[in-house]
This record gives C-alpha cells, structure tokens and sequence, in this order.
C-alpha cells in the first residue's frame, strides 16, 4: 500500500484485535477459501497483508513452508508473536514487494484488497514473484456487500475503500500476465483464483 500514515495508524491500533478469527470464520477460511489454493506439502506460499497471522493456523495444516508479510510494523510483531515457530515474518509494501522474482508457488491475499491504494502495483508485484503455474488467490470471509458495509462504517482512512468490481478484477490480473481468472462471489465470501 502506498505510504498512508492514517491508514497505517488505523491498522497498527487495529492489531490487538486481531489475533483469531471467530470460529465460523475460521470454519468459513478452511472449508471454502484455503481449498481454492490447491497447496501441496512443501510449497512456498505468501500470505500477503496476512496482519496479525490469522491464516498461519490454517495454511500450517498443509505442511507449506509460509512468508507472513504486511505493511504494518505492529501487526508483523504481532503475527510473530503469536506464530514464532511457524512463519517467516517481513515487513514491507505490497506495491513494492522485497523478495526475489519467482519465489513462491502460491500466494493468498485476504481481507485485504480494497485497501491497496495501487492494485495495479500490487496485482503486477505478485505476478512477479509468483513461478510460473502458480495461484494468487484474492479473498474475503465477507460478501462483497458485506465487506463494502463493513468498510463504510468505519475510521475515515478506510471507510471509501470498497472493492474492485469483478471485471476489474479480471483487468487487473490479465495485465499482470495472470492467464486465467475464475470469481467466487457469494452469499458469505468472495475469491479471486488469478492462475499465472
């Protein structure tokens, strides 16, 4: 995300609150979300903007080898914090990712994308360091309307933040060089699978 010092505010005091999702939440990211990955044991993945880790619990169960990455200082110590053992843990921007070319097989960013100020940045940095045949998955454990809602009623740093429509979606992630996009927009979570 570009350099937002309001935003960035909102999300370091956002951090204490985020330390596990609600059970059917949870039950929500592991039945529908995490399955769109298609993770096998062993693979590298990115949690991009993964805040305080809440999807470390969940990706671990695959056996992947995980990078937990967010742009907020609090919330990486956080996710360390509450993950040591389980993740490496970076801190840095989206838009401006510090990893090598081609690094991960797979990346996951959730609950996220309406606040990447640059998407086109975000989308093009992830097909970068994305090998080839691999998935960036795009999620929320809201609906669409849900998470627009959610976002109009809060801090003023976040509350215009609304998601991209689905052909934007599309247009973004074709740009990027991402060959096929396939949109889950449902009653109780929306996904992005981008494959490149």
């Amino acid at each position: 995300m570009r350099e937002n010092k309001e935003k960035k505010d909102f999300f370091d005091g956002r951090c204490e609150h985020w330390k596990k999702p609600e059970p059917q939440k949870y039950a929500l990211i592991k039945e529908k979300i995490m399955p769109l990955l298609e993770l096998k044991k062993g693979e590298k993945v990115l949690d991009a903007c993964g805040g305080t880790g809440i999807l470390i619990p969940a990706l671990k169960d695959y056996g992947v080898s995980i990078t937990e990455f967010d742009y907020s200082p609090k919330m990486t110590d956080k996710a360390r914090e509450l993950h040591e053992n389980d993740a490496e843990f970076v801190t840095g921007n989206i838009e401006n990712m510090p990893f090598e070319d081609k690094v991960f097989d797979k990346i996951i960013c959730h609950n996220c994308l309406p606040h990447i100020e640059d998407k086109r940045k975000a989308f093009n940095g992830c097909a970068r360091v994305l090998k080839k045949g691999g998935i960036l998955l795009v999620s929320h454990d809201l609906s669409r309307k849900e998470t627009d809602d959610l976002h109009k009623k809060c801090h003023k740093s976040v509350c215009e933040d609304m998601m991209p429509s689905n052909k934007e979606i599309t247009m973004l992630a074709a740009a990027a060089g991402f060959e096929t996009v396939e949109i889950f927009d449902e009653e109780k979570y929306f996904a992005a699978v981008c494959r490149k």
